[in-house]
C-alpha cells in the first residue's frame, strides 16, 4: 500500500453494511421495549420508578451547554448594568476632576 493512497476496501463514503444491519436490529429491539415501557412503569415501586425516570432523563432532555449555564435572570442583568453605569460615571467624574 502506497503511503496516503487507498488501495483496497470500501470506497470513500460507502456505508459499512454489517454496522448498518446491526444498528437496524438494535433499533427494532429497543422500539419494541419502548412500547412496553409504560406498562412496566406501572408495575414499579415509587422509588424504582423514580430511579428509572432519572436514568432516562439524559436521553430525553439534552444537557445544558456552558452557554445555557451562563443565562442570567433579568435582575442579574439589571445589577450588572447598574454597576457598569456607576463605574463609568466614576471614571468620567475622575477624568473631569483631573482635567479641571
Amino acid at each position: 500500500m502506497a503511503k496516503g493512497i487507498k488501495t483496497g476496501g470500501r470506497r470513500k463514503g460507502t456505508p459499512n453494511k454489517v454496522s448498518g444491519t446491526v444498528k437496524e436490529m438494535i433499533t427494532q429491539v429497543i422500539s419494541k421495549e419502548l412500547e412496553s415501557l409504560p406498562n412496566l412503569m406501572t408495575k414499579l415501586e415509587p422509588k424504582e420508578k423514580l430511579d428509572a425516570i432519572v436514568k432516562l432523563i439524559p436521553y430525553l432532555i439534552p444537557k445544558a451547554s456552558r452557554e445555557d449555564e451562563q443565562i442570567k435572570t433579568p435582575a442579574e442583568r439589571q445589577n450588572e448594568l447598574v454597576s457598569h453605569i456607576v463605574r463609568q460615571m466614576n471614571i468620567n467624574k475622575a477624568k473631569q476632576s483631573n482635567s479641571g
